[in-house]
């Protein structure tokens, strides 16, 4: 497969959210990682009858392989041209913390942290290539709050961080409408009260974001529900944290499945594994009900389906 060497924009640039929808469908694609499994994305790119039955897909971080490097991009730029569908991005951690090596041999690479300098440099290729004013941002619609948050400490050697300047805005978005659902998309899980069941790798760090302050008693004080959809951690759907659990009290955390073949199925699974299969989780949004569907992309078929009363009273 031949890329062009530079890729200074996306040729099809992401879309505002359809605000005057009744119902929303959102298809989540989180850790696409391209093009490192090109024949992933290709079957999700000819899945047309699943794409044109969402109004919206966010591509959930980590779109890019490894570095942030322009091949890199140039995938990306070929798949979201193939998908035909309004899309959103935000970036995760492998648009930018990692120092780019000077091999193109997998083989070889070592995930080293780069500079901060290195890092806001990356981050910036990421803005310019989507064509974003921020690595943030909000709407509000009567089907509730639609919060995107990009990973952004650069200064943190934790991957999974968000700038102090992006807790104030996810607390002023949360309490924009605080009687209206809040549907958070970040690459990174959540962890509140309860701690991510699994080991990460063979690290003690968490994976996860973990508010602290003013943002954590935005989201622990609301009066309906968050429902916070990250990736990062590649949990194929027969994993057990895969199922929607509550993070704190009315706060639920979503988990998305990778979308080139590489998760992890057993809790005690330190490190992702390949395999044949290729997943993605949508959403269905009513003003009464939320419904979680995953999708298998070789057999085209949705496999499960949970559904969230929205109305019901907080526990």
């Amino acid at each position: 497969m031949n890329f062009p060497q530079t890729v200074l924009r996306a040729g099809v640039l992401p879309s505002a959210m359809p605000l005057e929808n009744s119902t929303l469908k959102i298809l989540i694609l989180s850790d696409l990682h391209l093009p490192v499994n090109p024949e992933a994305s290709r079957q999700i790119a000819q899945n047309k009858n699943l794409l044109r039955s969402m109004d919206l897909i966010v591509l959930l971080g980590d779109q890019c392989g490894s570095f942030g490097t322009e091949r890199e991009y140039a995938a990306i730029d070929r798949f979201v041209r193939e998908l035909e569908k309004p899309y959103t991005a935000i970036n995760g951690n492998h648009e930018f913390y990692f120092q780019t090596p000077e091999t193109n041999d997998p083989a070889k690479y070592h995930w080293t942290e780069t500079s901060p300098d290195e890092k806001r440099a990356k981050l910036a290729r990421f803005q310019e290539f989507f064509s974003l004013d921020s690595l943030w941002g909000a709407w509000h619609c009567p089907l509730g709050a639609f919060i995107f948050l990009g990973l952004d400490d650069v200064e943190n050697h934790k991957t999974e961080s968000l700038s102090a300047a992006q807790y104030e805005f996810l607390e002023s978005s949360l309490n924009v409408a605080p009687h209206l659902p809040a549907w958070v998309f970040c690459h990174a899980p959540l962890m509140l009260e309860k701690r991510l069941d699994m080991v990460y790798y063979d690290e003690e760090r968490s994976a996860c974001v973990e508010p602290q302050g003013a943002a954590r008693e935005a989201m622990t004080n609301r009066a309906s529900p968050v429902f916070w959809m990250s990736g990062h951690i590649h949990l194929r759907p027969d994993h057990p944290l895969f199922p929607p659990y509550q993070a704190a009290p009315n706060i639920w955390q979503i988990h998305c499945p990778d979308s080139w073949g590489f998760s992890r199925w057993l809790r005690e699974q330190r490190s992702p594994q390949r395999h044949g299969e290729l997943y993605s989780r949508h959403l269905e949004i009513t003003s009464d009900t939320v419904t979680f569907v995953t999708h298998d992309h070789w057999k085209r078929e949705d496999i499960s389906r949970q559904t969230i009363d929205l109305k019901s009273p907080r526990e």
